[in-house]
C-alpha cells in the first residue's frame, strides 16, 4: 500500500464502500435485517438532534494559511478516572496525554506514521555501533507548563519514576512503561543537557518507543509537589497545558504560550467522553462537538454526505481479531481454532459492520508494517467446506459449545452477532458474553475467557508492537491466548523470534524473521484475524491541519490543527 502524506478526503473511498455494501446486502436478506436493527438502534440511542447548519470551509481562506484561535470539542469514546500514564485508562485519556505531553522523540512530521522518529525534547542523538547505547542532547530553553526548565534530570526522573518505589509519584502496579524499560540496562544524565540510555540488547524500535504515551516527560517540581496527585494534573511541556480534569468525564486544555515551537493555533481543547454511541452521534450531528475520532461506523455514510462535516482516515493500522485461549477447551484443539477461522465471513464483517472501511487481514503484522506477508490473507477467506472438515477432524460431538466474550460498546456487539451466525452454521453452539470494558479485561487477562474479541493499534510504528502480544512475559500471552502454558514449545520459539526481530537493526534481515512469526501464527491460530480497520475521523468542515497517519492509530495530535 502506498504511504499517504497529508490529509485525504474519504469521499471516494466511502462511496466505493457503500456501492460494494449495497451489492452485498442485496444478496443477504437476513444480514440486511440485522443491519436495519443495528442502524435503528444507533439512530435511536439518544434524542434526535437537528443537523448542523454551519457552511463548508472556504477553500480560499484555507489556502491563505492557518488562523489563530478557536476551540475544539473532541468526542472521545470514554474518559477514564486517572491520567497516570503508566496505567491503561482508555483512549480518551491517551488523547489528553498526547496533547499536553512532550516526549524525548516524536512521530515524523511527514504525517506518515511509520516514517522515522524525530526529536522532541531531544534535539539530536547518536547511537553506538552495537546499537545498545543512545546519547541524547536535550533541546535548550524548553520549559514545562509550570515554568521550570526541561533538562536531562527531568528526563531521567520521568523515565524511571514508574519503576522506582521511592519516587513520591510511584503507584504500585504500573505496567505500560515496559515498552521502554524492559530492555533498558541504565539511564543516566552525565550533565544537565545529556541523557544516556544503555540497552541490554539492540532494539530497532527504541526511538519509536520513546513517544509511547507512558514515556511522557513530566516536571520534577510537579512530581515532588503533587506526588500521586499527578493522576489528575499532568504537567509536561507539550503544545497544550491541562487546566481542568474531571475524572470519568472530560479534560480541558489551553494553548501553552511558551511552547518551544511557538503557541499552537487553537486556544482550547475540550476532550469529552461519550461512552454511548447514540449520544456521541447526536452531539456530532448537532454541532456540539467538532472533532470525533471514534464515530459510530453505521453513521459514516450520513456524516460523509453532510456538507458541514468531513470524514478522513489514514491507513488500515488497527487489527481486529479473535483471541483463542488454548488452555480452555475446546480452544485447546487446533482443529476447532481452524474451523472457527474458516467459518467466518470477513467480507460480511467489513461491509456490514465497518461499512467497507477495512481490508481482508492476514496476521498480526499489518499492510503498513515492515515484513508484511500478503499471502497470509488466503487463510482469512471464508471456506465452509474446510470449516466443516476441521469440525469433523476435531473429534468433538456437535454442536460444539463455545463462549464469545467481547466489550459491549462500539461495533463489537454487531460483530459478535455475525460471528455467532457463521459459527453456528458449521457446527458450533455459541453463547455471547458481553462485558463492560473493565470486566472484559479482568476476565480475559485472568485466562477465564474461551474466545474473546479485541483490537491492537500501532502505537509504536514497528511490527514488534503487535506481535509482542505473544511474548511470554506479556499478560496477553499468559491470559488472553494462554500460549505460555498451553503451547509451551510454540511460546519458546516465538520468544526466540521476537527477540531476534527486535534486536536486528537491518530492515532487510528483519523481514524473514517476521515472515516466520506470521507463518507460526497462521499455523497455530492463537489469534484469528477479523479485519484491518481503516479508522475514520469525523470533524467539522472548518477543521484543518490534521495529519491522519497518527489519528488512524488512536494517537491524535492537535498541535497543528486550526479552525478556518
Amino acid at each position: 500500500m502506498s504511504k499517504q502524506n497529508g490529509q485525504e478526503t474519504y469521499s471516494m473511498a466511502v462511496e466505493k464502500a457503500l456501492m460494494s455494501r449495497r451489492r452485498f446486502l442485496q444478496g443477504t436478506a437476513g444480514l440486511a435485517s440485522l443491519l436495519a436493527v443495528a442502524q435503528l438502534t444507533a439512530a435511536c440511542g439518544a434524542p434526535a438532534a437537528p443537523a448542523a447548519t454551519a457552511p463548508a470551509a472556504d477553500a480560499g481562506a484555507a489556502a491563505a494559511g492557518p488562523k489563530q484561535g478557536g476551540r475544539i470539542i473532541f468526542a472521545a469514546e470514554s474518559i477514564g478516572e486517572s491520567l497516570e500514564p503508566g496505567l491503561w485508562n482508555g483512549f480518551g485519556i491517551i488523547n489528553i496525554v498526547d496533547n499536553l505531553a512532550a516526549y524525548l522523540t516524536r512521530p515524523n512530521s511527514s504525517g506518515v506514521w511509520t516514517d522515522p522518529a524525530e526529536g522532541f525534547i531531544a534535539e539530536s542523538w547518536t547511537i553506538s555501533d552495537d546499537g545498545r547505547t543512545y546519547t541524547f542532547k536535550i533541546r535548550p530553553s524548553m520549559t514545562f507548563h509550570d515554568g521550570t526548565p526541561v533538562d536531562a534530570n527531568a528526563v531521567v526522573r520521568s523515565l524511571t519514576r514508574q519503576v522506582n518505589p521511592d519516587d513520591p509519584s510511584y503507584v504500585e502496579g504500573l505496567y505500560m512503561h515496559t515498552n521502554y524499560t524492559s530492555n533498558r540496562k541504565s539511564i543516566t544524565a552525565p550533565d544537565d543537557m545529556t541523557v544516556v540510555i544503555e540497552l541490554e540488547s539492540p532494539d530497532a524500535a527504541y526511538l519509536y518507543r520513546l513517544f509511547h504515551p507512558s514515556a511522557v516527560i513530566l516536571s520534577p517540581k510537579s512530581l515532588d509537589e503533587l506526588k500521586q496527585g499527578i493522576a489528575t494534573n499532568l504537567v509536561s511541556a507539550g503544545p497544550f497545558k491541562l487546566t481542568k480534569f474531571t475524572p470519568g468525564a472530560e479534560g480541558q486544555l489551553v494553548a501553552f504560550e511558551d511552547y518551544y515551537l511557538g503557541r499552537p493555533h487553537l486556544d482550547e481543547i475540550v476532550i469529552r467522553g461519550y461512552p454511548d454511541e447514540g449520544a456521541m452521534l447526536s452531539a456530532i450531528e448537532a454541532g456540539e462537538v467538532n472533532f470525533a475520532p471514534y464515530p459510530p461506523s453505521s453513521a459514516i455514510p450520513r456524516l460523509q454526505n453532510d456538507p458541514s462535516k468531513k470524514v478522513i482516515a489514514g491507513d488500515p493500522v488497527v487489527n481486529l481479531f479473535l483471541a483463542a485461549n488454548v488452555n480452555n477447551a475446546p480452544l485447546d484443539n487446533k482443529d476447532v481454532r481452524k474451523a472457527i477461522n474458516y467459518a467466518i465471513s470477513r467480507e460480511n464483517l467489513i461491509q456490514a459492520v465497518l461499512y467497507g472501511l477495512g481490508e481482508l487481514p492476514a496476521t498480526m503484522v499489518g499492510p503498513t508494517e515492515l515484513g508484511f506477508d500478503p499471502s497470509g490473507r488466503e487463510i482469512s477467506k471464508q471456506d465452509i467446506d474446510k470449516a466443516k472438515a476441521h469440525i469433523a477432524a476435531s473429534g468433538l460431538a456437535t454442536p460444539i459449545p463455545i463462549t464469545l466474550t467481547y466489550e459491549s460498546n462500539r461495533f463489537w456487539p454487531q460483530m459478535a452477532e455475525l460471528i455467532k451466525s457463521d459459527l453456528e452454521a458449521v457446527g458450533f453452539a455459541v453463547t455471547l458474553d458481553a462485558q463492560d470494558a473493565g470486566s472484559y479485561w479482568g476476565k480475559v487477562l485472568d485466562g477465564k475467557a474461551q474466545l474473546s474479541m479485541n483490537q491492537r493499534s500501532l502505537w509504536v510504528p514497528d511490527p514488534d508492537n503487535k506481535v509482542v502480544l505473544l511474548q511470554s512475559g506479556e499478560a496477553t500471552a499468559k491470559g488472553e491466548t494462554g500460549i505460555v502454558t498451553g503451547l509451551p514449545e510454540f511460546s519458546a520459539k516465538m520468544d526466540e523470534l521476537l527477540a531476534a526481530g527486535k534486536s536486528e537493526l537491518d530492515p532487510e534481515k528483519r523481514k524473514p524473521i517476521y515472515k516466520e512469526i506470521q507463518d507460526m501464527i497462521l499455523e497455530e491460530l492463537p489469534y484469528i484475524m477479523l479485519a484491518y480497520y481503516t479508522k475514520p475521523t469525523v470533524m467539522a468542515a472548518n477543521v484543518e491541519g490534521l495529519k491522519p497517519g497518527a489519528a488512524a492509530t488512536e494517537r491524535v495530535f492537535l498541535e497543528n490543527v486550526w479552525l478556518n
